[in-house]
């Protein structure tokens, strides 16, 4: 890393280069004369700056110059260095600085604090020169243009649906009018409370929809400033930075309300229907007729039942499919004689039925699926929480940070600890870690490999690590791959997997050679942002794959060729990080940002919570479910919260 924490004081005078002072210590306005100088951040220090930066990790490494070593003078601050941002905790001093582990805007006392010790720091100058041609600033913009597009769609839907809402009224009058020419005057009382209940509703939905239509006004106002906001910035990187992240927090406000305002445009709808009564007795006083409520017009509803009829139709299609499989055996049993053709139709009527009655329950939905099998359904589970699992070795060494769990054949599990560049073995009979081995570097991912072996994937070496799981795990060899390699799985002889900077998945054979990759879409927009986890299963025998994106809180469907199938979405379901499959339609996702651990069914598209914070699940990071002992194990990280980070989880199906 080339940018350093440091902080490099004005100069007072051009014509007085001479008069130096601890740098740090003149941005808050003391004069304190040097007692050391960084030749690496180029700043001057004085006793206590000086210990200061001998003891944060960052600057640890950097050999300062003594009194007796160091220049007379250095130059001030740069012009693309000039600061105007105040920090919002320390209202002195200046934004400065960027910490890559929180994702945190800091200034030069929030850097001194314990919190930020650890992590890795740059300054503002540098994060910036980044910045305009990254990923999140693109995608920033990307989403301001989705978001006004789906803004501007939404409002004319609602204008069609207030279309729609007049022309029914209209319609329900004139049908109440019909037929009140045909009965008596005496019913004119009820006409006219008919008449009035229809205008009341009416007037109510019409009042909710220009409620929501000037909601959708102003939330496209608010995205027009935000990208006048950034315009006005384009040429000032700092400040570019600043606006862009805190527009990140203002879109993700409008996206929510955008949400909120399309469920709210749920408008009920209303027809009127004749009294048959009132037909039959036109003098008496019985009622003329009623306003029933019938179906609703939003956008949301509308996809329901859309995906309903597309279920009807795989339900129907498969039947039919069926039918023609059974006529194909009826036709081939002709040519059987004919007492060997009765005693194959006798044979073959009973197990046709009964395949018949079995495809025909599978098809009815969730209640009539098989209970717990090596085909989990999971969308009815209720579980019940053990003891943790406690994974910190006493050994002097770091707190856990737990990014794979997977369950290995017998009774064992293999948890992967970034925080130690280890890989863990814990007997899940007594629930005991009982082994563990070092890795060059910080591990993700781990995915099986036929022959007991397992790849384990190292980012920041950007290798990927053969490893044997025959007794206690032992390192094969390594091959290199081109880029930061975080999320992998295995299918076919080839491994599958993901990558940030840019975000892509790559497939690629054992050796690493790449056959395909998939970064962006049809028209060039990026598919990922910080894919950091996928998994590999196969639907009717199909392999596809899941691959999480944290940043954009989706996950996708893609083919065993890298083509888009499908996306995932879902408010209760936000920063994917860990996902693993549990029978043939149904994943297990990680919400690390919602606290929970989902279930998404994708045959219904349906994404519902099956864990939460009520359960102790916080930040979880990966899951992994056992079908045969019906026992899930989670994972959590949350900084420098321990009885998260140093424990695995475990839940019991009851």
């Amino acid at each position: 890393m080339d940018a350093v924490p440091g902080r490099k004081a004005q100069m007072t005078s051009r014509s007085a280069p001479d008069l130096t002072y601890c740098q740090p210590c003149a941005e808050d306005g003391k004069k304190i004369p040097p007692e050391a100088f960084c030749p690496i951040c180029k700043e001057f220090l004085c006793s206590t700056c000086a210990r200061i930066h001998r003891n944060l990790k960052i600057t640890k490494s950097h050999a300062l110059q003594d009194k007796n070593s160091m220049p007379s003078s250095f130059r001030g601050e740069s012009e693309d260095e000039k600061f105007t941002e105040t920090c919002l905790r320390h209202s002195q001093e200046f934004i400065k600085y960027f910490c890559l582990n929180h994702e945190t805007l800091l200034c030069g006392d929030c850097l001194t604090e314990r919190a930020h010790r650890l992590c890795n720091i740059e300054r503002i100058s540098q994060v910036a020169k980044r910045y305009k041609e990254g990923a999140e600033y693109n995608s920033l913009k990307t989403g301001l243009v989705q978001t006004a597009s789906d803004i501007g769609k939404l409002s004319h839907d609602i204008q069609a649906i207030m279309k729609s809402v007049d022309e029914e009224s209209l319609t329900n009058i004139n049908e109440l009018r019909k037929f009140r020419t045909e009965i008596n005057q005496h019913l004119d009382k009820r006409e006219n409370e008919l008449l009035a209940e229809i205008d009341q509703k009416k007037r109510t939905s019409k009042t909710l929809l220009n409620e929501l239509k000037s909601k959708c006004t102003n939330m496209n106002s608010s995205i027009e400033k935000l990208k006048s906001e950034l315009q006005a910035q384009d040429d000032n990187s700092n400040q570019l930075l600043i606006v862009g992240k805190r527009a990140i927090k203002e879109l993700t406000g409008l996206n929510a309300a955008m949400e909120e305002v399309s469920r709210r445009s749920e408008v009920s709808r209303y027809k009127f229907y004749r009294v048959p009564a009132t037909e039959q007795l036109i003098a008496s006083e019985k009622s003329i007729g009623r306003l029933d409520e019938s179906d609703t017009s939003s956008a949301l509803a509308q996809k329901q039942r859309q995906q309903q009829t597309k279920q009807e139709q795989r339900q129907q299609d498969t039947m039919q499919q069926h039918q023609k499989q059974m006529k194909a055996v009826s036709q081939k049993g002709e040519s059987t004689s004919a007492v060997g053709q009765q005693e194959q139709q006798n044979e073959q009527q009973p197990r046709q039925l009964e395949t018949m009655q079995h495809q025909q329950k599978h098809m009815q939905g969730v209640s009539q699926k098989a209970h717990f099998s090596s085909r989990a359904d999971l969308s009815q589970a209720k579980f019940s929480k053990q003891p943790d699992i406690s994974v910190k070795t006493s050994n002097g060494s770091r707190d856990c940070w737990l990014t794979n769990v997977t369950l290995l054949t017998g009774d064992s599990l293999i948890l992967v600890d970034h925080n130690n560049c280890s890989l863990k073995l814990v007997d899940t009979n007594n629930n005991k870690l009982v082994s563990q081995v070092k890795l060059p570097d910080g591990p993700w991912d781990l995915c099986h490999l036929p022959g007991n072996r397992a790849a384990v994937t190292l980012p920041d070496l950007k290798k990927i690590q053969f490893v044997s799981t025959q007794g206690n795990v032992t390192l094969l060899d390594r091959v290199k791959v081109d880029g930061q390699c975080f999320g992998i799985d295995f299918c076919d002889d080839n491994l599958i997997v993901t990558f940030i900077d840019p975000g892509k998945v790559v497939l690629m054979n054992m050796k690493g050679k790449v056959k395909k990759s998939a970064d962006k879409d049809s028209s060039g927009k990026p598919l990922f942002q910080y894919p950091y986890y996928l998994t590999v299963t196969r639907e009717s025998r199909t392999p596809v794959i899941y691959v999480s994106d944290w940043y954009t809180n989706t996950i996708t469907k893609l083919s065993i060729s890298l083509e888009v199938l499908q996306t995932y979405q879902d408010p209760i379901l936000r920063s994917p990080r860990g996902l693993v499959a549990v029978g043939d339609n149904q994943l297990l996702v990680c919400g690390m940002d919602s606290d929970n651990i989902v279930l998404l069914d994708t045959l219904t598209d349906e994404i519902a919570q099956l864990l939460g914070r009520e359960k102790g699940i916080e930040s979880p990071h990966v899951v992994a479910y056992c079908s045969l002992k019906k026992m899930m194990f989670v994972t959590c990280y949350r900084y420098r919260r321990l009885e998260l980070q140093n424990f695995v989880k475990l839940f019991n199906l009851v």
